[in-house]
């Protein structure tokens, strides 16, 4: 259900008789189960999808480098009253375990639609045409500010501003989940430019797609990626060395395509729903 039906749920039965009605109660963030501890529901378990909730410096450190200043509040209230928790990325699963090394804390990483997501049958166009550009890809809430949209986005799209070999498409939100796959057979490359990821679900869908990134080493994104694309996961920020990286693109188109092929296949060897959904049921909810 949701917050507003839990809410809901509990004004007309109360807690005690919503926490006895369920034999296990599990939360899909930790955002929901601070919400519903406070409102006196009992949580069983619950999936870690951010650094969010348990840290104070989540706008602005760096995963691959800086580590997140810990909340003391939300470690004391919350999280010794989740019996378990399924974190999203090994780095995150390592981070929580460290800070609440009580807490049973277990990786149980992400999946993707494969179906829904997956490379264009006719996309069969050489990158190397005469004058068909680089088509480079950006997703995400410009506004938050871990996603450093201004910081490092801007930059790199601006200096290639003058350059009609490169071209950046952008979505923030303007798709529905389902008609998402159209920007992705739209793109070459994609690029995210976080300073921390719970996850990366848009690598996943992205990969699934058979399009290769070009990225911050954030959330899962290396983990997911075949190793011949590790080199376009980066472990720094600062736009010169993205914008290296792109003009690198643009010297080895053909080896992009062969990079999204091996990608779509490490997505269907490891990181399909049939994969990933038997650790959610065996940590969130027990079977």
């Amino acid at each position: 259900m949701s917050a507003k039906q839990l809410e809901e749920s509990i004004g007309s039965r109360g807690s005690e008789a919503l926490s006895r009605e369920y034999s296990r109660i599990s939360a899909m963030c930790l955002g929901l189960a601070a919400f519903a501890i406070f409102k006196h529901i009992r949580i069983d378990s619950s999936a870690a999808v951010s650094y969010y909730y348990f840290s104070k410096n989540y706008d602005t450190f760096r995963e691959w480098a800086d580590k997140p200043e810990p909340d003391p509040d939300f470690l004391r209230l919350v999280i010794p009253r989740i019996g378990s928790i399924g974190a999203m990325n090994l780095k995150l699963t390592e981070c929580l375990a460290a800070m609440a090394p009580a807490a049973s804390v277990r990786h149980i990483g992400h999946f993707v639609d494969h179906a829904l997501f997956h490379p264009d049958p006719a996309d069969g166009e050489p990158l190397e045409q005469e004058g068909r550009p680089l088509v480079i890809g950006w997703a995400g809430d410009p506004g938050k500010a871990s996603k450093r949209y201004a910081a490092l986005y801007e930059p790199i799209k601006s200096h290639f501003a003058g350059r009609p070999e490169v071209r950046f498409v952008e979505t923030a939100g303007a798709y529905a989940h389902e008609e998402m796959p159209r920007f992705y057979r739209d793109i070459d490359l994609l690029l995210i430019t976080s300073a921390n990821e719970g996850g990366g679900a848009t690598a996943l869908e992205a990969f699934a797609s058979g399009k290769p990134v070009l990225s911050t080493n954030v959330g899962y994104v290396k983990e997911a990626a075949h190793p011949s694309g590790h080199h376009l996961i980066l472990d720094r920020d600062d736009p010169g060395a993205f914008i290296q990286a792109i003009d690198g693109c643009l010297q080895e188109k053909s080896r992009l395509r062969a990079i999204g092929r091996l990608c779509r296949a490490e997505i269907e060897a490891h990181w399909t729903i049939e994969a990933g959904v038997k650790r959610w049921l065996d940590v969130l909810f027990g079977i």
